[in-house]
């Protein structure tokens, strides 16, 4: 049985853009709101689709950059349990 690649997002330590990848590729760029109660931006990353389109990515991304009102709702979009949820989990029994 073969594990699907995840999708991951990763926090830049020189700045406010995030990664996010599929297994060890870098898939798209998360941009912070510009300002205060504005939406995060997603965009196909440059060094792997240099036509900057989603076309050819795996679900769920599509063929345009996508606005989300929060980090949660990325999360939620891309399958990604948020640190709150994992907090919470029950431990599983043997």
């Amino acid at each position: 049985m073969s594990k699907r690649p995840a999708y991951a997002i990763e926090t830049l330590s020189y700045s406010t853009t995030r990664l996010v990848r599929l297994g060890g590729r870098k898939v798209a760029i998360l941009f912070p709101p510009l300002e205060a109660g504005g939406c995060y931006q997603l965009y196909p990353h440059p060094d792997t689709f240099r036509s900057l389109t989603f076309a050819g990515l795996p679900a769920p991304l599509r063929p345009e950059f996508m606005s989300f009102e929060s980090l949660d709702a990325v999360r939620a979009f891309l399958g990604i349990r948020s640190e709150s949820d994992t907090a919470h989990a029950l431990p599983m029994a043997a």
